[in-house]
């Protein structure tokens, strides 16, 4: 057997390990019964920092868990409240895009990259099933693409009935 004394850093981490496991308690817990969050590859690299110790848990880390902890997106019951609550905007959506869409897919893609709404409306859409949020900004502009588009609908549909 080798008298080997433990080096300064295995000490330090043993001692962040003592620490975590007292003063984050709440925080590992949640981390590790939480399957939304276990899925979340930040969230896991957290937990492994609060068990390991092998770095600090800085307050930046602790805000950015606690805000995870108070999301939606990691609570199953707020996030079906939260999905029905935003169902009109998520069809809203869908119908703009699918105007979009149509009014769009004969075009060319530099056409579709460059000037098209579509990307922005898939943007909006995926953020909208992933978040269940849209700010204020994203709404308004959300907005003005389905009054330009609308715009353009309605004239295509005129040309269509004059013919």
């Amino acid at each position: 057997m080798s008298n080997k004394k433990p080096t300064k850093k295995e000490l330090e981490i043993e001692g962040r390990k003592k620490l975590f496991s007292k003063k984050y308690l709440k925080e590992i817990e949640w981390l590790s019964t939480n399957e939304l969050a276990s899925k979340d590859s930040f969230l896991s690299d957290m937990l492994s920092v609060l068990e390991t110790g092998n770095r600090e848990f800085t307050e930046k880390m602790e805000k950015a868990v606690h805000k995870s902890m108070n999301s939606p997106k990691f609570d199953v019951i707020k996030s079906i409240k939260l999905r029905e609550q935003y169902g009109p905007l998520m069809k809203k959506v869908e119908m703009i895009y699918d105007i979009v869409n149509k009014l769009d897919e004969n075009k060319d893609e530099y056409y579709k990259s460059t000037y098209s709404a579509l990307p922005f409306i898939t943007s909006i859409k995926s953020q909208l099933e992933r978040n269940m949020f849209l700010s204020e900004k994203q709404l308004g502009a959300l907005n003005k693409v389905f009054i330009r588009y609308n715009k353009r609908l309605n004239k295509l549909l005129e040309e269509q009935r004059d013919k």
